[in-house]
């Protein structure tokens, strides 16, 4: 698991920075993911949630850094230079991007709460695909570390998911 990821705001440190919450729905700890590079903390510290939502919107201002081809996942960073990686469902490859829909493009500005993609989340439910979310920080190396929320739900863009810690 990713050192960075924290159960506990640590001792010691000189700043904490909130970061809202993408999705709505029901926490899940990143370590119950069916997805094993996030599960193992590979695409960095982050939080899970289990949501039928059918809007993603932007935790922070900032740019767009990348689009999957297939509108599932959307890499952003913010304007204080924080990198995350934001995807929706489980595995959905296979649908070829059906259902989702993401205007945005490379190099983008995104506003705080600014919709990054919509999904058919019923559409998606019906198809057996998890509807579990993920956020997790591409670049964390510089954090003392990352506290995901310990609420059981979050409205997105007005809950806190990760608090950040430097």
């Amino acid at each position: 698991m990713n050192n960075k990821q924290l159960q506990y705001a640590p001792d010691n440190f000189t700043k904490q920075f909130v970061t809202l919450s993408p999705f709505s729905g029901q926490v899940v700890p990143l370590s119950h993911v069916d997805e094993p590079f996030f599960k193992g903390g590979h695409m960095g510290p982050g939080a899970a949630v289990s949501s039928t939502s059918n809007t993603v919107v932007s935790p922070f201002a900032g740019t767009v850094l990348s689009v999957s081809p297939l509108d599932y996942a959307i890499d952003i960073q913010s304007t204080a230079g924080l990198k995350c990686k934001i995807k929706y469902g489980g595995d959905t490859s296979h649908l070829h991007g059906a259902q989702f829909v993401c205007s945005l493009k490379r190099g983008d500005k995104i506003t705080l709460k600014q919709v990054l993609f919509t999904v058919n989340a019923a559409w998606l439910k019906q198809r057996g695909v998890s509807n579990t979310c993920l956020m997790t920080l591409l670049n964390a190396k510089a954090l003392t570390g990352v506290l995901p929320t310990h609420q059981k739900y979050v409205e997105a863009g007005e809950d806190a998911l990760l608090t950040l810690y430097l």
